[in-house]
């Protein structure tokens, strides 16, 4: 590195570590559960919409995403001037937190959780401050108490990663009308469409400080293309939009997030969705009638508290063809197709001597 000297504020900033992937050259089948992805491959008419738009790749898009914009406004019932787009919802996390953060202000946010909040505080040079889980889920009495003066943003994530646990729209109700209003609260709904009575977007008119964000990767299944969102107030959003770098998202996943949002493609994702949630019941209670802990989940997977163990069932499960993720004390499995659910539960036999 030389003469060059990083940022103090990165200084002990953890990378981020992804779902570990098949290793190269791996032949056997594995069960892919560790990076909440949905098992199946796009629709036809998404996949063909980006194919129709490889032909205008050698020009940029609009910038401004306004068609993509308007999509989303449509199909979330709110003003296109309150919409920021981004390649993916962690990109608009940390602007929004450098929208609204200055240097030295805090970040509020619950640990175990998504880890990037921490990443995108530092990164724009405002204090992280984690506030530990209780039973798994969100301390909003202990997240309220950590508020200061200094406090410019407030993460929730609903439902959380990677507990699964999540806040009805009436328990939210309460904490935001004991909230400072120039404090923001933003709600990070990427597993919104697997819970049930959890809509941020339904808080915004009586909290106007409230910033929703969601995501095409999870219940639409585009994980790949990276297109998320945020609605807020349309002053903030713009301010948002400012900051990410020009073209953001390229033309082609512009149009597959396009075909995504037109109503028979919404209505198919949202018959795999509830088919996700069906499996996931039937996963839960596999699990706990062969001992097994799990956190009661809103999302597309399931939370083990293994503690010390999580390394070593995590590699166990591994080595059975099962890629799960360790984290947070536990291990996070995401809920796949059935025979996903059959190939894991034929590994776990071997795990019954980990303490649980």
């Amino acid at each position: 590195m030389g003469s060059l000297r990083i940022a103090h504020r990165l200084e002990g900033l953890p990378p981020y570590v992804p779902g570990r992937r098949p290793e190269r050259g791996e032949t056997r089948r594995q069960a892919r559960l560790a990076s909440n992805e949905v098992p199946w491959p796009p629709q036809a008419a998404i996949v063909d919409a980006m194919k129709a738009a490889l032909d205008g790749a050698h020009r940029y898009p609009d910038m401004q995403y306004t068609e993509l914009r308007d999509a989303i406004a449509a199909h979330v019932g709110r003003p296109a001037g309150g919409v920021a787009v981004a390649n993916g919802s962690t990109a608009l996390l940390r602007d929004i937190v450098g929208a609204l953060a200055d240097p030295g202000s805090e970040v509020v946010f619950a640990e175990p959780s998504f880890p990037y909040y921490r990443t995108a505080a530092a990164a724009n040079s405002a204090v992280p401050v984690a506030v530990p889980l209780r039973d798994h889920a969100h301390d909003l009495d202990a997240m309220r108490g950590a508020v200061t003066p200094r406090t410019r943003v407030v993460v929730i994530c609903n439902p959380n990663n990677p507990t699964g646990t999540a806040y009805t729209n009436a328990e939210l109700e309460e904490f935001l009308a004991r909230m400072p209003e120039d404090v923001a609260v933003v709600l990070d709904e990427a597993y919104v469409e697997f819970a049930e009575d959890v809509n941020g977007l339904d808080l915004m008119d009586e909290h106007p400080n409230v910033i929703v964000v969601r995501t095409l990767s999870k219940a639409h299944g585009l994980a790949g293309l990276r297109v998320g969102y945020a609605v807020g107030d349309g002053d903030v959003m713009s301010h948002v939009s400012r900051l990410g770098v020009p073209f953001r998202i390229d033309g082609v996943a512009v149009a597959g997030a396009l075909a995504a949002l037109r109503p028979e493609q919404v209505a198919e994702s949202a018959r795999r969705v509830a088919s996700i949630v069906a499996e996931r019941a039937v996963l839960t209670e596999a699990l706990r009638s062969r001992g097994w802990d799990v956190v009661e989940s809103a999302a597309n997977f399931v939370f083990l508290p293994l503690g010390e163990s999580a390394a070593s069932v995590a590699a166990a499960c591994a080595a059975g063809g099962v890629l799960v993720r360790p984290i947070g004390g536990g291990i996070r499995v995401t809920v796949g197709s059935p025979e996903d659910t059959e190939h894991l539960l034929n590994a776990l036999p071997a795990l019954a001597h980990h303490p649980r």
